[in-house]
């Protein structure tokens, strides 16, 4: 079960005679977890969003490699089709449009290599903050083991 920031922040818990937890102290430690679990929720959202838009970004090259590896074909058919007298033309028409699409291409590359470290950085951010929500929740975790013991040691 999923839990989200609303669960932690209503979950209620029963007490016991001599031994319960404060409340305040429970209260307070559920609204930083809730808290500290929206902002991940936030950079999740946030991450996701941006993920989506670089994928989109880089659906689209494709589709310009594709483009432009079509219009190379059709610029040397048509070189082929026309009378010797035109080849001169035709020729340099190619090269104008090879150096071009191998440029635009080159580019694409470049940028689809550049979505791909800005997605990896993306995904290295949120095992960052995925880490660091852990460390929280474990630091927190041990306060309060010890703060329990330190309870339980003086009431004896």
């Amino acid at each position: 079960m999923r839990l989200s920031p609303i669960d932690i922040r209503q979950q209620q818990f029963t007490t016991k005679l001599l031994r319960g937890f404060d409340r305040q102290e429970v209260d307070t430690f559920l609204d930083d977890v809730a808290d500290d679990y929206e902002g991940v929720l936030r950079d999740n959202a946030t991450l996701r969003e941006q993920l989506a838009g670089y994928e989109e970004r880089v659906r689209g090259l494709g589709e310009t490699e594709k483009t432009l590896k079509d219009t190379l074909v059709t610029t040397q058919r048509v070189a082929e089709e026309m009378k010797e007298g035109a080849k001169r033309d035709a020729q340099l028409i190619v090269r104008e449009a090879t150096l071009s699409a191998d440029k635009l291409l080159e580019e694409s590359r470049a940028e689809e290599a550049k979505l791909r470290v800005e997605i990896q950085t993306l995904k290295r951010v949120r095992r960052q903050l995925i880490e660091e929500l852990r460390a929280t929740v474990e630091r927190y975790d041990r306060t309060l083991a010890a703060d329990l013991s330190d309870a339980s040691d003086s009431s004896h």
